[in-house]
């Protein structure tokens, strides 16, 4: 069997002291590593990675999952740097790392639960979920450690990084962070044994000396209770409300204006990925504004298959006649714009919306002032769709969906930057 390369003098890539160099040397094979922003987890797991290939050569099958595929880049990037110097070789078609010695690495994406059954009979060694509190279940990582073992008798590692925060977080917090003290071993409820090996920003005395600034844009970019979680790696820091407190949301609007008295109305589409059960909704938010006030006119929350989502939207427009539709650049938001702009009788202005890696916490917190300053409107009277739309903001970043919070906040942002709005979103 060959082996990996040496780097020869050259260090190709050495733990950092403390966290890393745990992660790397711990011998139990379920692991939870991370809990503050910039804490090294990335580089921690793919040092523990190679360690893992280079022990067991063309026995070792590991594949790294985030939730979705532009979320991968980050990571990719940084194997990028690293693989190439240990004679790895990136198959673009199955997004698959060989090396020299046989050892395989596949970086896959898990949109939903059930995508994880596609794996059902595979067999594997080595499996990171990378930002694990995205997935707002553990029923994709249940899934997935079943396929976690090996014919040939090698240890396997399940490794999962993440902070507080996400759609995951009670459940990522009740598995790792609940049953024991940091770098405690403990037993689940499912017998497995597990340990929590927190990982924070100071930790990462390599991102601190590169990029000193970072600290402070983190501060900016969210709220406090939630950059203290992020900083110190808090799974207790939440506040009532989250992002979104309740009184905000008390402003209402009694009757609208005609559509005539209207200064602009906003269709802002956020499209779910597939209709099944288990995945998320699409959502179709209408901003009407006027008289300095703007108000969340209308709200459709479904699971539709395209041509009645196609449907849908066109059904929309129609009734409110709006200046623009915002649809997210996205999966099947792409097909949507494309769909629509080729359909003749579409004749409304439609801007593809790109929100450069901007997370979803940041963007609602961008909008947050003009929710605070009461110039969000909801309907007083009794509206089907109000109680859970409200429910949804109140409970972001962690309730269990967040496509009607995408939609409003993609529309709002849009109605804040004004005349420098369509340039930016047609980006």
């Amino acid at each position: 069997m060959g082996k990996m390369p040496d780097a020869g003098a050259r260090v190709l890539w050495r733990a950092q002291p403390g966290p890393q160099t745990w992660l790397i040397s711990c011998p139990i094979g379920d692991l939870f590593f991370g809990g503050s922003r910039g804490g090294g987890k990335t580089d921690g797991c793919l040092g523990d990675w190679m360690l893992h290939a280079q022990s067991h050569g063309k026995d070792a099958r590991g594949v790294w999952f985030r939730r979705s595929l532009p979320e991968i880049e980050g990571a990719q990037s940084r194997m990028l740097a690293l693989f190439p110097a240990l004679g790895g070789v990136y198959i673009v078609q199955s997004r698959t790392w060989r090396f020299p010695n046989g050892a395989t690495l596949r970086l896959r994406y898990l949109e939903a639960d059930q995508d994880a059954t596609r794996y059902q009979g595979h067999s594997y060694t080595w499996l990171c979920f990378d930002e694990v509190q995205t997935w707002a279940t553990s029923f994709a990582l249940d899934m997935l450690r079943a396929t976690l073992r090996s014919a040939a008798g090698v240890p396997t590692r399940l490794l999962c990084t993440g902070n507080p925060g996400g759609k995951g977080h009670d459940w990522v917090k009740r598995r790792y962070i609940d049953p024991a003290k940091p770098l405690t071993p403990f037993r689940g409820e499912d017998g497995a044994q597990r340990v929590f090996i927190p990982s924070k920003l100071q930790d990462n005395q390599a991102l601190m000396l590169a990029d000193p600034t970072y600290v402070d844009r983190l501060r900016a970019s969210g709220p406090e209770w939630l950059v203290r979680a992020w900083l110190e790696g808090d799974w207790d820091a939440r506040l009532e409300g989250d992002i979104v407190k309740a009184e905000w949301l008390s402003h209402t609007w009694d009757r609208l204006p005609d559509r005539r008295n209207l200064d602009r109305v906003v269709v802002s589409v956020d499209c779910a990925n597939k209709t099944e059960p288990q995945n998320d909704w699409t959502a179709i938010v209408v901003l009407a504004e006027y008289g300095g006030h703007i108000a969340v006119a209308d709200c459709h929350r479904v699971k539709l298959t395209f041509p009645d989502l196609q449907a849908r939207v066109a059904q929309v427009c129609t009734t409110w006649q709006p200046n623009v539709v915002l649809i997210e650049d996205a999966a099947n938001g792409t097909a949507l714009l494309q769909q629509l702009r080729a359909t003749p009788t579409w004749r409304w202005p439609t801007l593809p919306v790109k929100h450069g890696g901007k997370s979803k916490v940041i963007r609602l917190f961008a909008e947050t002032p003009m929710l605070e300053s009461g110039r969000v409107l909801l309907p007083r009277a009794p509206v089907p769709w109000v109680r859970n739309f409200h429910d949804e903001l109140l409970r972001f970043p962690t309730g269990p969906h967040d496509d009607q919070v995408d939609a409003l906040s993609q529309g709002l942002e849009y109605l804040r930057r004004g005349v420098g709005a369509r340039a930016l979103f047609a980006a």
